[in-house]
């Protein structure tokens, strides 16, 4: 009647090509969504940075009405605990864990000017005008 091995099922499955081509795709998504997050994580900390100088220069003002402050800079930790800036606003999220001078306050006429981010000035830059 026929050959008996012509008749048997054809095993089917993955060939090397197909599963060198999924997992290329894989990579590929997962290459841009690590990216993705990367920079969504840099946004976030600018933001909160930005967040701390606003809070920082609010606590100042509320400093400068009681307290007579010459004009120039002053580090944000002359400011700490007892004068109403939470030690938490003091680190920049970008800077390192053991640094604790991330921000400069600049004082004009008793009044704080500006709150600059000592770790990024260049990309964490907030204008309280």
């Amino acid at each position: 009647m026929g050959n008996p091995q012509s008749h048997q099922p054809r095993q089917r499955g993955f060939t090397l090509i197909e599963m060198m081509v999924v997992v290329i795709i894989i990579t590929i998504l997962a290459a841009m969504a690590i990216a993705n997050y990367i920079r969504m994580q840099e946004h976030a900390k600018m933001a909160s940075c930005v967040s701390n100088q606003r809070n920082i220069h609010q606590a100042a003002t509320i400093y400068a009405s009681d307290h007579q402050v010459p004009d120039g800079e002053m580090p944000v930790e002359d400011l700490l605990d007892d004068h109403g800036v939470a030690r938490t606003l003091c680190d920049c999220p970008s800077g390192g864990d053991d640094s604790d001078d991330d921000y400069t306050l600049v004082w004009l006429d008793g009044l704080p000017r500006d709150v600059r981010c000592d770790v990024k000035d260049d990309t964490h830059r907030w204008s309280p005008h």
